[in-house]
């Protein structure tokens, strides 16, 4: 960041608010600036989203050095973009050590495993609650059912996870913070969108050939070809 722009209190407390939120849509992230800039902007200027962004940047210089980041991500299964503070380190999971027991950091990372493992990345509800048995060690319990659920709640409000249609997926979080955590231990089963080269969790396939994308590099593909990258065919999948 150039020393001639100042880092200031909407700096702050928008940094403030997206460690607290773990993930927001752009339209919450928005609201939240608008909000911030009114207790906090004493110019009075009205708020742009190109100012956010503007904002966003200078914060994500800042906060580098200590792997972090504010990422903008398109979450293929909602069709949404979100904002997701995440961290850069390559095990991000021990970060909550002091936060969650062990059994709870343990289902955590088998319900990351098994939802890594699943041929389209999802599993039945039900599936989830059942890994619970997965946590019981030499001389402990399993975890408790009724608290996996708490848990699948408040992970799902910081964008770890997300349910939809009695479904669980990786959240929007996970896809950004664990992608590194989830291509080194389960490279295997994990491909990358031949558009953008980032690993690929959820998208959309090809009726010609088995190549999966992410819908939105797709969406931008189309407005200039109208072929599929891989196999060439006409492109026939509605997006």
């Amino acid at each position: 960041m150039s020393e001639n722009v100042s880092y200031t209190n909407v700096h702050r407390a928008f940094l403030q608010a997206c460690s607290n939120h773990g993930t927001l849509s752009t339209s919450q992230a928005f609201n939240m600036y608008v909000a911030i800039c009114a207790q906090h902007d004493d110019s009075h200027s009205i708020p742009s989203e190109a100012d956010l962004a503007s904002v966003i940047e200078a914060i994500n210089e800042r906060i580098y050095r200590f792997d972090q980041k504010i990422a903008l991500v398109h979450y293929d299964p909602t069709d949404m973009d979100f904002y997701v503070f995440v961290s850069l380190q390559e095990s991000p999971i021990d970060l909550q050590q002091n936060v969650f027991t062990a059994p709870e950091l343990h289902f955590f990372r088998v319900l990351l495993r098994e939802l890594a493992l699943s041929e389209d990345h999802t599993l039945a509800l039900i599936a989830c609650l059942n890994l619970t048995n997965d946590t019981a060690s030499e001389g402990m319990k399993p975890l408790a059912k009724t608290r996996a659920e708490q848990l699948l709640q408040e992970w799902e409000q910081l964008g770890y996870f997300l349910t939809l249609n009695d479904k669980c997926y990786l959240g929007p979080k996970a896809v950004v913070e664990f992608e590194k955590y989830i291509t080194r231990n389960y490279a295997d089963v994990v491909t990358r969108c031949c558009l953008c080269n980032v690993t690929i969790f959820y998208g959309v396939k090809c009726a010609s050939c088995p190549q999966i994308l992410h819908k939105d590099c797709m969406k931008k593909y189309l407005r200039r070809l109208t072929n599929c990258p891989a196999c060439k065919t006409l492109w026939s999948v509605p997006l």
